[in-house]
Order: C-alpha cells, then sequence, then structure tokens
C-alpha cells in the first residue's frame, strides 16, 4: 500500500511539475516495448511494440499454413515404378490442405491486451518492472484431412498392376510356366508418416514456410499367384496316359464319346477329393447333348440315348490305375465291350451304378482329353514319384460259352440260316495292379472281380426248320427294367 501511495505520490508531482517534464514522464509511461523474455512458440519479441510482434506471430502462422508440399515420383530408370497411371504432374498442397492445424492463442491474446493497455496500467509496468512471459504454440493434424488428401492427391501416383504367373501345358504334354511380374503402387501410410513429420516445431523455424518435396513411397505389389505358387499345387508333370478307339463307332456313338470326353477335359481336382463321373454325364447332356446309340439293357444290346459315354469313364479308369490312385466305386459292363480286354472297364448306369476314384496323389490332379481320329485319350498331370510305374495283368478264371438261339423267319429258305446276332463268350475275370519301383516288382492289389454274361448267338432259320424249339409264350419284358448301360 505504501509502495502504491508513493508511486502516486510522484506521479502526481510529475505531472504538476513543468510542461517539459510532464510530457517526458507521459512518453515514459506510455513507451509500447515488450519487455525481456517475452516469447511466443519459441519465437523471441522483446524489445518489439505488441502490434509489431501479433503481426509478426500471425505472420509467422500464415507462412506455415500456406507452406507448400509436392510429390515427387520415383525414377523409372531405378526402380520401374514410375510409368505407372497417373503420369501428369501432381497436385501441390499446402500444409492446411493436408489437415495442419496451428495455433498460439495464448500468446495473442497476450500481445492483444499488452496492446490495448491503458497509460497508466503501462507506466506501472515500467516502473515497477514488468515480466516477460513464454506462451505456448501447438502444431496438430487433422488425421482424417490427412489420410484423406494424401490418398485422393497422390495415392494413385504410381499405380502398376501386377501380373500373374501362368501355368501352360504343351502339345508334347511338358508342363510350362510364365513368371509373374511384380506390381507397383504408392505406400500411402509410408507417405502419411513422411507428411506428419513436417509439422513445425517452433515459431522459430526458419525452414517453416519452405517448399518441401517428398519422393513418393512406392510398395511392391505381390502378384495373387506366382511360380512358386503354381508348383506347389503339385502339377508337375504327365503321370499317366490311356487311349481307346472307337474307330468302328456310327456317327451317334462317336459324337457321344466325344462329348463325354470334352466334358471332362481341364476336370481338376483338390488334394482327397472324390471324382464322379455321374457329374460328367450330366455336363455333357447340358452342353452337348446325346445321340441314338447301342446301350445295355437287361444284358442285351438295344438301341438308346447316350451309348458311347462308357468308353471315356472305361479309359479315364485305366488311367487312374496307371497312376495308383485309389478307385471308390467300379463296376464291369454286364457284357463284354470290344474297345478294352475283359475286366479293365468301367460302366455308368444312372441311378445304379457310378464310377468315382479319389485323388490320392496329395497334390492337385489335373485330367485333359484329347479327341482325334477317332481315338480318346484320357491324361492325367500331377505328382508321381518318378521312380513308381504301375502294370495291368488280367486273368480269366472262367469262360462261358454263349448260347444258340434259332428263331423262325419266313424269308429263309430251307435247310439254311441266317445269323442275326453274333454270339459273345461270357467271362469271370480277375485283374491285378502291379506296383513297380524302378522296374522291379513291389507289391501286387487284386481288383474285384469282373463277371460278364455271354450274349447268346442268335440264327434264323425257316420256320419249318426242326431246330426251332416250341413257341415260347411268354411276354417279353415290358418298358426298360433295370440299368441301362451306355456302352
Amino acid at each position: 500500500m505504501r509502495k502504491g501511495w508513493l508511486f502516486g505520490a510522484a506521479v502526481l508531482l510529475l505531472v504538476t511539475a513543468g510542461g517539459g517534464t510532464a510530457a517526458a514522464a507521459y512518453a515514459y509511461g506510455g513507451e509500447d516495448r515488450l519487455p525481456a523474455g517475452f516469447a511466443v512458440g519459441g519465437l523471441s519479441l522483446e524489445g518489439r511494440t505488441a502490434s509489431e510482434a501479433l503481426a509478426l506471430v500471425r505472420g509467422r502462422l500464415a507462412v506455415m499454413e500456406n507452406a507448400e508440399v509436392e510429390a515427387v515420383r520415383p525414377g523409372t530408370a531405378a526402380d520401374g515404378s514410375g510409368a505407372g497411371r497417373g503420369g501428369g504432374k501432381l497436385p501441390v498442397l499446402t500444409m492446411k490442405d493436408l489437415g495442419l492445424q496451428v495455433q498460439a492463442d495464448e500468446g495473442i491474446q497476450a500481445l492483444e491486451e499488452f496492446r490495448d493497455r491503458g497509460w497508466w496500467e503501462k507506466l506501472r509496468g515500467r516502473v515497477f518492472g514488468m515480466k516477460g512471459g513464454s506462451y505456448a504454440f501447438t502444431a496438430a493434424w487433422d488425421e482424417a484431412v490427412l489420410e484423406r488428401e494424401v490418398r485422393e492427391k497422390w495415392g494413385s501416383a504410381v499405380s502398376v498392376e501386377p501380373k500373374d504367373a501362368a501355368r501352360a501345358i504343351t502339345e508334347d504334354d511338358r508342363v510350362v510356366y510364365t513368371a509373374e511380374a511384380m506390381g507397383a503402387k504408392v505406400d500411402v501410410p509410408a507417405l502419411i508418416s513422411k507428411v506428419r513429420e513436417l509439422k513445425p516445431g517452433s515459431l522459430a523455424d526458419p525452414d517453416a514456410g519452405k517448399r518441401r518435396s517428398l519422393k513418393l513411397p512406392v510398395a511392391k505389389v505381390v502378384p495373387r499367384v506366382t511360380v512358386a505358387s503354381l508348383k506347389a499345387e503339385g502339377i508337375e508333370r504327365k503321370i499317366a496316359e490311356f487311349t481307346t478307339s472307337f474307330e468302328t463307332s456310327g456317327a451317334g456313338r462317336s459324337h457321344n464319346v466325344t462329348a463325354a470326353a470334352m466334358a471332362l477335359n481341364e476336370t481338376l481336382l483338390m488334394p482327397d477329393e472324390v471324382f464322379e463321373y455321374g457329374k460328367i454325364v450330366r455336363k455333357a447332356d447340358r452342353e452337348y447333348g446325346y445321340q441314338e446309340a447301342p446301350v445295355i439293357v437287361q444284358g442285351k444290346l438295344t438301341p438308346g440315348i447316350g451309348g458311347g459315354i462308357c468308353q471315356v469313364s472305361s479309359t479315364l479308369y485305366n488311367a487312374i490305375l496307371q497312376a495308383g490312385l485309389e478307385v471308390v466305386e467300379r463296376r464291369n459292363h454286364s457284357l463284354i465291350v470290344h474297345y478294352l480286354p475283359p475286366g479293365l472297364d468301367a460302366t455308368f448306369a444312372d441311378g445304379f451304378v457310378n464310377f468315382r476314384f479319389r485323388n490320392s496323389t496329395g497334390k492337385q490332379l489335373l485330367i485333359r482329353t484329347v479327341v482325334h481320329d477317332k481315338h480318346v485319350t484320357v491324361k492325367l498331370f500331377g505328382t508321381m514319384d518318378e521312380s513308381v510305374s504301375y502294370r495291368l495283368e488280367t486273368k480269366t478264371q472262367q469262360v462261358v460259352p454263349p448260347k444258340v438261339k434259332y428263331v423262325g423267319n419266313e424269308s429263309v429258305a430251307p435247310g439254311e440260316d441266317k445269323v442275326l446276332q453274333q454270339g459273345e463268350p461270357g467271362y469271370v475275370v480277375d485283374t491285378y495292379r502291379i506296383k513297380l519301383v524302378n522296374g522291379r516288382e513291389v507289391s501286387r492289389e487284386r481288383l474285384p472281380r469282373s463277371t460278364y454274361r455271354a450274349q447268346e448267338e442268335l440264327i434264323a432259320v425257316n420256320p419249318a426248320d426242326p431246330r426251332l424249339k416250341p413257341l415260347d409264350t411268354t411276354p417279353p419284358p415290358s418298358g426298360r427294367e433295370g440299368p441301362v448301360e451306355p456302352m
């Protein structure tokens, strides 16, 4: 209180003194210079007027916000990534565009208050000594704006699409590969990190307003499919092949064989997957349709739809036997077929019999078919020990001779005869799959026994021929009862 009383008395004395002394006192009290130690955001302002300091601080904040940042693509010679999409000039952004927010509100408020003080407060400050102050400066990123702007304006500046590796099988059955090619793209998270590092640390930073250049960080884009991933699938080489002929087949049967073969072509089986021939039969019918050709009904050949499709299943059966694959379901035809030895065929009868096997190679298995010059070939591509091979062996356990049946026909002269249907013997056959390692037998597997009916021989004779038996009055079966086997 005493100090304030003395200050007031001294001021009164100066004011009531002579004019020169009063003017000096007024000028002394109205001095607008900032005291020692006054700083905002690390920028020293001592000795400046409040107005000068305010202009300087606000100017520094504006310079920081408007500092430009340019993104520069990497050179094509160094990494090959510069030729991607967006080869034009990239937009230059300001720090404010990128979401920088700078503030010195507390310091600006202190400067404004200092500037706006009256003569009396200023004089008191000079008489008693005004202490300087250090006021904070903050710089922060709006992360949502930063990510959006970087991604939209620069994120696509480098864009090279990766190229998947490819596998192909040549005409001579070699498995070849086309190598993959790496892609490239802007590493947006890394670029955002680079931008974050541009945040100014203080108002005194002499580089805060300078234009900055950022070399775009590029990330490699790995193709979805590589040579390594393709090789891991296990389609290493051709492991088995088998061919049968349908040279004697008519147009309808030839069409059906071809249709089934084409439906089977490029079938890919995963490890342990069970193949079902019924799916191929339905696919062929859907995509190509079937034509009329002989089928087996109740042990007899008769015209029907789909004859020939079992030649494809039988050809496939022999191929999978040579590859050592596990047979899940197989049955022989009720009559022998002429495109394979007895014991080596596999029939199909919709709703009764399917042909199924398991891909027991442990890797993927690819089935390819070739139809050429009335021959159908099934090739299997996959993984198989090159020292291992298989050989098939059949043993006929029984031959059943065909019966001869005479039928009357008035067009046949007495004493003569005419063969209407050639007889075929029946067979009981055992089939063995023999495993060889480096050409030497190591195991012998007996496959399910195959039993074939004999097909009677039909001979037409004159109705008066004594070889005719009494007329059989048993009515023939109506419809097609039992399975229909498309030979």
